[in-house]
């Protein structure tokens, strides 16, 4: 392995390598940068398991809505039942069965969250783990107001929108406010 010295006159037969290295680390160092950005995420929904013990469990009574109730005591009712911390984790996994069959027709599973003025705030934060708990497909709408409350306060007569509320005769119609 001679090295030749000096100016030889003519065509050099030997590969010049550095080039050819240094276009291969800079690909490398592209694919090492892309190669994470391109990485798809792709969203499989796996079925929940039923425990053999909740198959015979009969389903909740068809409902359109699902309402989550923490009375003054602390106590839990789901609509008109009562619920324990030992059996609520079945009954909403039953509710959720029941409510994703519908979701075609009636949307996505929404449970309706009403905590009671005077109730423990410690009751009301587990009543809320425990939905998430049950299942992860619930939509927790909180109610700020009672729907009972709105069902006793029946609207004036007379009053826009109210049954019967049409209009007195000589009376004034409300003016709408203009926008601010």
């Amino acid at each position: 392995m001679a090295m030749a010295v000096g100016a030889t006159k003519g065509p050099r037969s030997d590969i010049n390598i550095t080039p050819l290295v240094d276009v291969v680390l800079v690909l490398l160092i592209i694919f090492m940068v892309l190669t994470p950005l391109m990485e798809k995420e792709i969203g499989v929904r796996v079925p929940e398991e039923t425990p053999p013990e909740m198959l015979n469990e009969p389903p909740p009574p068809d409902l359109t809505q699902i309402v989550f109730k923490v009375d003054e005591a602390g106590i839990w009712h789901l609509n008109s039942e009562t619920l324990t911390e030992a059996n609520a984790q079945e009954r909403l996994k039953a509710y959720y069965r029941l409510a994703k069959s519908k979701e075609v027709t009636q949307g996505p599973p929404v449970i309706f969250f009403d905590a009671d003025d005077k109730a423990k705030y410690l009751r009301a934060v587990k009543a809320l783990d425990t939905i998430r708990d049950s299942s992860s497909g619930w939509t927790i709408g909180m109610m700020t107001e009672s729907i009972k409350q709105e069902a006793q306060q029946p609207a004036a007569p007379g009053a826009p929108g109210a049954p019967g509320g049409e209009q007195q005769p000589g009376a004034t119609p409300p003016t709408p406010e203009a926008p601010k």
